[in-house]
């Protein structure tokens, strides 16, 4: 919509000021309040400085201007302000060209072909994803479908961070917990003081190394490290090939339980993202990265270019030069490499891949980060719009009232798993995306599993179930595919305030998938979708379709299959489920 009325505002300009587009900041919006039309630009304020008229004079003019245009029932001018409501025939038109075209309708190429890269979710795989991960997980996601339905090259990436203390301190809650098992206090003696204040707590550590000893008995409480790496490796599926790494001459048993620790952990996140929907072109490896020397010879670069420097025994690079609040380590003094190192050597290697553009999701606790890895980007020539990092919010879990509180470091957390287990993945991906994703969110558990209204999944399925019923009722009765009948509606029978409404709202899809591009904002879709299936459901409520006078229940048909078009749209776009029964 807004696209014909920005074309026709621009149209008037030319005639009446010469203009060869619109005014910088020139907005065209839905008005917060339906009576004041179906869509209202600011524009008129910004050419009033220019013109060094009144808004409203201006306003005026350009309303007067439009008022013979067939596209427009009304153009009013309002302080300053132009409100439009686009003509009954528009719409009509409009709606015959969804059910001509189908998705291709909403489709704009905004992405012309760019080769975009998403990261998210990038857990540690040091343990199993929690709620937080799903939700970035379920947002990088749709951001993908988004751009690659309008037109974009999309790649996605999981960078695991596997190397680094955390990978060590996940190994050795392993193996403590191994020894605890086999009744070996006296082994754990040496860890016990590193493990209690650093070290992993969950039950999941303890699943893995019950899975430990059930595979390699007490072989590792004699020593016999090389025997237990054998017997590993013969009965892991070496599905993501840690075990493959190990070296008896160099590895500690500590590096063996890391090891397999990773092994199992990535299987498993691998498992759930699977479950929810999420898949990825690329997983790529911290630990390979590093072990190519990739890290070191950034170091290196940076080096040469004179933006490192040392003290205090640590290297330091200067990112308070480009504005960063002080400059960071790249490696400490101790000679262990940062994971701002890593991290810099990454989106180097990602830019050196050919991606035009760069966009990762991360957690809450990275919001200080993003300054400082695109300072460091900026020291090697890359500009620094080729990255876009957003921030996703925490997940607030409640069930029968109260809050689910979660820590993952001590191991009283709830599970992206369980969540899916409880409530469904169509139910997790919807309600992780009802609100902004750098807005903190309340996951209901008891709500969505109403069967009702209030839940919005159920609301929303059920209005392209009911769609799908009016059809079969149809076929039913006339023994005649609903889809070929409607071919022969005539759409002017749609005349109905309520029925225009609908039609505005299923076109208007295009536009929400064009500001959830062109924002980075899938929520929008969710808001949509809710919107939609609260007007259908009131209509359906309120007018008869199967059984009015056949030119009405034809364009009515329709309509309907104008809504579900949307309707189907929307969900396979955010990756719930398009259900014919309920």
């Amino acid at each position: 919509m807004k696209e014909v009325v920005e074309e026709a505002l621009l149209s008037a300009l030319k005639d009446l000021h010469s203009a060869d587009s619109l005014p910088e900041g020139t907005r065209i919006e839905v008005p917060r309040e339906e009576n004041h039309g179906d869509l209202a630009t600011n524009v008129a304020f910004i050419l009033a400085k220019r013109l060094r008229k009144n808004p409203a004079e201006v306003a005026q003019d350009i309303a007067q201007h439009l008022e013979g245009e067939k596209l427009f029932e009304e153009v009013t001018p309002v302080k300053g302000f132009i409100n439009f409501r686009l003509s009954k025939d528009f719409y009509r038109k409009e709606l015959k060209e969804v059910l001509e075209r189908g998705e291709d309708y909403f489709r704009e190429n905004l992405g012309k072909g760019q080769k975009v890269q998403f990261e998210f979710v990038s857990a540690n795989p040091t343990g199993p994803l929690h709620l937080g991960h799903g939700r970035g997980a379920v947002v990088g996601d749709v951001l993908g479908r988004v751009m690659s339905f309008m037109g974009a090259q999309v790649t996605r990436e999981y960078y695991i961070n596997d190397a680094g203390r955390q990978v060590y301190l996940l190994g050795l809650s392993i193996l403590f917990r191994y020894n605890e098992l086999l009744k070996r206090d006296d082994l754990n003696a040496d860890i016990r003081e590193e493990f209690e204040k650093e070290g992993y707590k969950g039950e999941y550590v303890k699943d893995l190394a019950k899975l430990l000893a059930s595979v390699i008995g007490d072989v590792l409480t004699k020593g016999d490290i090389k025997k237990a790496g054998e017997l590993l490796s013969s009965s892991i599926s070496a599905e993501t090939g840690y075990l493959k790494l190990f070296e008896p001459e160099r590895d500690s048993t500590i590096d063996l339980c890391a090891l397999f620790g990773l092994d199992m952990m990535l299987r498993e996140i691998r498992q759930d993202l699977s479950d929810l929907g999420v898949f990825f072109d690329t997983w790529f490896s911290e630990r390979d990265m590093r072990d190519r020397g990739e890290v070191e010879k950034v170091i290196e670069e940076l080096t040469k270019k004179g933006l490192t420097y040392e003290s205090e025994g640590a290297l330091w690079l200067r990112t308070s030069d480009l504005g960063d609040d002080k400059d960071r380590v790249l490696r400490k003094s101790d000679g262990e490499l940062t994971y701002f190192a890593s991290d810099i050597a990454y989106h180097l290697d990602k830019f050196r891949r050919g991606f035009e553009r760069v966009i990762d999701l991360w957690g809450s606790d990275h919001f200080g980060y993003i300054k400082r890895v695109k300072s460091a980007l900026q020291m090697l020539g890359i500009e620094e719009d080729w990255l876009e990092v957003y921030i996703v919010q925490t997940v607030r879990l409640f069930k029968e009232g109260k809050e689910i509180k979660m820590s993952k470091r001590s191991g009283k957390f709830v599970t992206l798993r369980e969540l899916m287990n409880e409530v469904g993945a169509d139910a997790v991906r919807f309600i992780f995306l009802t609100r902004r994703s750098d807005t903190p969110l309340d996951f209901n558990i008891d709500l969505v599993k109403e069967k009702s209204s209030d839940n919005p999944v159920f609301y929303v399925q059920y209005a392209h179930a009911r769609i799908a019923g009016v059809f079969r009722e149809f076929k039913k009765r006339f023994g005649e595919d609903p889809l070929k009948a409607i071919e022969k509606a005539d759409l002017d029978k749609l005349a109905l305030v309520q029925e225009i409404r609908l039609i505005r709202k299923v076109i208007s899809l295009r536009d929400e998938l064009i500001s959830a591009y062109t924002g980075r904002d899938p929520h929008l879709i969710v808001y949509y979708l809710i919107s939609l299936a609260s007007e259908f459901h009131n209509y359906y409520n309120h007018n008869r379709i199967i059984g009015a006078e056949e030119p009405i229940m034809l364009a009515r048909l329709a309509l309907l299959n104008g809504i579900r078009i949307s309707l189907s749209l929307g969900l396979k776009l955010i990756g719930v489920s398009a259900p014919e029964r309920m």
